[in-house]
C-alpha cells in the first residue's frame, strides 16, 4: 500500500455537460440571426469605428491611405508644391493687358481671383500688384503635374498665353506682346 496522495480530479461529467448547456441556451433563443442581419450589424460597427478614428485624427492631417516611411508613391513628386505657395513665372518681353497696362519683363508671382463668376490673374512683384488681367476658365490643366502652376507660353508671333491652375480653377489669359 502506497501512501502517496493523488490529485483530486474534477468529475468528468462536469466537463461533458458544459457544451450541452450551451446548446440548450441556443435552443431557447427565440430567433436565429440571418447572414443579412449579421452583415448590417458589422457594417454599423465599422462605420462607427471609422467615425471615431476621424475624430481622433489631428486637424490638417492628410485624408486617405498614408505611405509608410521610406516609401514613395509614383506620382508623389507631382504634389510637392503646396497649395499655399503661389507660382512664379518669368516674362521675357513686355506684355500689354486689354486695359493697356504694361507688364515689363521680369519675375512675377501669379494669383487667381474670382469675383462674381469672373476670373482674374493678378501679377505681383513682391507685395505690389503690377497688373490685373481678366481670364477665362478653361478647365484644362494643360497636362501639368502639380496642383499649382503658372506658365507663359508663346502664341503666334504677337501674343503670349498665361496659363494658371490651382485646386479651385484652371484659367488662361492671352496678352499682346508690345512691339
Amino acid at each position: 500500500m502506497c501512501n502517496s496522495t493523488m490529485p483530486v480530479m474534477a468529475d468528468d461529467a462536469d466537463f461533458w455537460d458544459e457544451p450541452m448547456k450551451i446548446d440548450q441556451a441556443a435552443k431557447n433563443q427565440e430567433k436565429a440571426v440571418t447572414n443579412q442581419e449579421f452583415e448590417k450589424v458589422m457594417q454599423f460597427f465599422e462605420k462607427k469605428k471609422k467615425k471615431q478614428e476621424e475624430k481622433k485624427r489631428p486637424k490638417g492631417q492628410p485624408i486617405g491611405p498614408q505611405l509608410q516611411e521610406g516609401m514613395q508613391a509614383p506620382d508623389a513628386d507631382a504634389f510637392k508644391v503646396t497649395y499655399e505657395e503661389y507660382p512664379t513665372v518669368m516674362i521675357p518681353v513686355t506684355l500689354v493687358t486689354p486695359n493697356l497696362t504694361e507688364i515689363p519683363p521680369g519675375y512675377y508671382r501669379i494669383l487667381s481671383v474670382k469675383k462674381e463668376n469672373n476670373y482674374y490673374l493678378n501679377f505681383y512683384q513682391g507685395s505690389s500688384l503690377i497688373a490685373k488681367v481678366a481670364a477665362i476658365n478653361t478647365g484644362n490643366d494643360h497636362n501639368q503635374k502639380s496642383l499649382n502652376y503658372a506658365k507663359v507660353i508663346p502664341y503666334e508671333d504677337s501674343y503670349m498665353n498665361v496659363i494658371y491652375g490651382d485646386i479651385d480653377c484652371n484659367i488662361e489669359a492671352r496678352l499682346v506682346i508690345k512691339k
